[in-house]
């Protein structure tokens, strides 16, 4: 018996490090959300765009918010945990808060325009957002994207330098 649960807990140690998910097993997964300037990696707008894990993704949009797509959640999937930290603190707006949350909630996990993570705040090993979400699970059963919301004041979304950076790391499983 002792054998056993050793084998079990080897074999869920290299599905999590493989990041295979099986049943209710949980995966941390960390993704980097970065502003980059027109021209690079091949963003072709003046306003600039976002890339997660260095993939190009959404243009930075000319609004107050925005919500950047981290991953899809699939079917039955289910968020019990996550942390935010700053890599490159963000200037070009008067305030900056991130949340988390799904295309249909874009706050659903962290409020951003109140309990919002600061993304201005200077890098340091302790600023960080570590929290059980508001929410666990998901709003739908169905497969859906998990994103990063953006709250600015002043300034719009698209006036943020590029060189901003942040990671959020998600807790998932996919319930059987």
């Amino acid at each position: 018996m002792r054998n056993s649960k050793l084998i079990f807990f080897l074999l869920c140690g290299l599905l999590q490090a493989s990041n295979i998910q099986v049943g209710g097993v949980p995966i941390w997964n960390s993704y980097t959300v970065t502003a980059i300037a027109n021209t690079v990696n091949g963003c072709a707008n003046a306003n600039g765009c976002w890339q997660v894990n260095g993939v190009l993704g959404a243009i930075k949009t000319a609004g107050l918010t925005q919500s950047v797509t981290l991953f899809q959640l699939p079917a039955n999937g289910y968020v019990s945990a996550y942390r935010i930290k700053s890599a490159t603190a963000c200037t070009g707006t008067a305030t900056l808060l991130t949340g988390l949350g799904t295309t249909a909630s874009a706050n659903l996990f962290l409020v951003s325009a109140v309990t919002g993570y600061n993304l201005q705040t200077a890098v340091s090993a302790t600023n960080l957002s570590l929290a059980l979400p508001l929410v666990m699970g998901s709003d739908t059963t169905a497969a859906t994207n998990i994103v990063a919301s953006l709250t600015a004041t002043v300034a719009n979304i698209d006036q943020i330098v590029a060189g901003c950076s942040f990671t959020v790391w998600t807790l998932t499983s996919v319930l059987a």
